[in-house]
């Protein structure tokens, strides 16, 4: 199975690292072409068409938008896709790392101390930003999508643990 590119529709390389300027320019660009409002008037068909076209755009921006999605279709169409249900290729340490945070989470906001929550947001943000480094350099330059795809795991970890904070 073939997996969706949302980097064919914007005839952008597939890449992890993106030109937000140019993919938002683009993105107006061929929206103003494929808007549904646009077909207003014409068959029935054609507005089916339109508004397929018009969705398919948006969902694809949003993935190319999101690091983490963009990141997943990267190893997906380098042929190594992110099996999001296991977390076999995630190391040990890490595992232990996170079910103590969590402790930490948890305390913290029993106590209600916005001290220790805003600096558990900080050191989760960081080692987020560290490992989106690591998936980038995985994937533009060493073109090695198993490791990106870990990483990735890593990265899902820390985006659940910082919607936990809010």
């Amino acid at each position: 199975m073939t997996a969706f590119n949302a980097f064919q529709i914007f005839n952008m390389p597939v890449s992890f690292k993106i030109d937000e300027a140019e993919l938002g320019q683009k993105y107006f660009q061929i929206q103003k072409m494929v808007h549904p409002d646009r077909f207003a008037s014409a068959s029935e068909a054609e507005k089916r068409n339109a508004q397929q076209w018009s969705t398919r755009l948006n969902d694809a921006y949003s993935v190319l938008k999101d690091p983490i999605q963009r990141a997943k279709l990267v190893c997906a169409l380098l042929g190594s896709p992110v099996d999001e249900e296991s977390s076999g290729s995630i190391n040990e340490e890490f595992l232990m790392d996170q079910l103590i945070r969590r402790e930490e989470i948890s305390t913290a906001k029993e106590a209600n101390d916005e001290t220790r929550l805003k600096k558990l947001k900080e050191e989760i943000s960081g080692e987020k930003e560290d490992l989106l480094k690591k998936v980038e350099h995985s994937l533009d330059e060493d073109k090695d999508p198993k490791t990106a795809s870990e990483n990735i795991k890593k990265i899902m970890f820390l985006a659940r643990q910082l919607e936990d904070l809010k």
